[in-house]
C-alpha cells in the first residue's frame, strides 16, 4: 500500500504548525500596530486585564502611558444608598438610630382629664322663695356642691387624674356679691344675705342671683411628674329672680 498521501498530510500539517508559532512569535510591536499580523483575527481588547497596551514608556501596568485600559471598576452605589443609611431609608450598618419617642405631653393630659370630669352645674336657692323683703334675712343654699373625681387619662405609660374638691360659693346677688364657705343650707346658719334696696326699679322688678361654686383641683400623675397644677374649676348656675321688697307700716293716731 502506498503511503504518500500520509507523508502528505504530516507536512501540510507541519506547515499549518508552523505559521502558527510565527504568528505568536511576532513582536509585541507588531501585535500592537493593527491587533495582530496581518489581521488574522487576533483579539486586543483585552478588558479586565491591568495596564493593557499603553503609550510611550508605561509598560505592562500602563503607568505613564496614554490611553491605556484600566482594571475592573467598581459598580455605582443603588440609588438611595448612602454610607449611612439603608435602602428606602432603613437604616443599615453605622446608620443614624431612628429618633426616640417623645413622651407624652402630661399637661395636655391633665386638660383633657379635668375637661373630662363631670361637674355639676349649680342651682341656687333662697328662703323666702321668689320675694323677700329689705332688712329681712334671707337664706341661700345651692346643690351641687359635691366632691368630683376626673376620668383617668392614659398615653404612652403615664396615667393623670385628679380629685376636685369645692371650696367656696361666690353669690351675686344683684345689690352686691358675698362669698360662703360651704353649700348654705335652708335654716340660714351659714350662709345668708340682708337687703338694703328693694328692687322696684331692676328689669321684671327682680335682682337676678347666681351662684358660682369653686373647685380645687389635686392632682396625681403615674409614670411622669405632673408639670404643674391647673387654676381651679368653677361651675356658675342660671339666674334666679329674686323680687326684694319694702314692708309698709301703717300708724294710726
Amino acid at each position: 500500500m502506498s503511503h504518500t498521501p500520509n507523508r502528505r498530510r504530516v507536512a501540510s500539517g507541519i506547515t499549518v504548525a508552523a505559521a502558527l508559532l510565527s504568528t505568536f512569535a511576532a513582536p509585541a510591536e507588531a501585535l500592537a500596530d493593527g491587533c495582530g499580523v496581518a489581521n488574522k483575527g487576533l483579539d486586543c481588547n483585552l478588558s479586565g486585564v491591568t495596564g493593557g497596551r499603553g503609550g510611550g514608556n508605561g509598560g505592562g501596568n500602563g503607568t505613564g502611558g496614554s490611553g491605556g485600559v484600566s482594571g475592573p471598576v467598581a459598580p455605582p452605589a443603588p440609588v438611595g444608598l448612602t454610607d449611612n443609611q439603608g435602602v428606602d431609608g432603613v437604616d443599615g450598618p453605622g446608620g443614624n438610630a431612628p429618633p426616640a419617642a417623645q413622651p407624652p405631653d402630661v399637661w395636655t393630659m391633665m386638660q383633657r382629664a379635668r375637661a373630662s370630669a363631670p361637674f355639676p352645674v349649680p342651682t341656687a336657692y333662697t328662703a323666702p322663695k321668689d320675694k323677700t323683703f329689705v332688712r329681712l334675712r334671707t337664706n341661700l343654699w345651692v346643690d351641687g356642691f359635691t366632691v368630683v373625681k376626673t376620668d383617668p387619662i392614659s398615653e404612652g405609660g403615664v396615667t393623670v387624674q385628679a380629685t376636685a374638691t369645692p371650696t367656696s360659693v361666690n353669690w351675686n346677688l344683684g345689690e352686691t356679691q358675698i362669698t360662703c364657705n360651704d353649700a348654705g343650707s335652708k335654716n340660714g346658719k351659714t350662709c345668708g344675705y340682708t337687703y338694703r334696696r328693694s328692687s322696684t326699679g331692676q328689669p321684671g322688678g327682680a335682682w337676678q342671683i347666681t351662684a358660682t361654686i369653686t373647685w380645687r383641683l389635686a392632682w396625681t400623675c403615674t409614670g411622669a411628674p405632673c408639670g404643674g397644677g391647673l387654676d381651679d374649676y368653677t361651675m356658675t348656675s342660671q339666674p334666679t329672680p329674686l323680687a326684694v321688697s319694702e314692708i309698709q307700716t301703717n300708724t294710726h293716731d
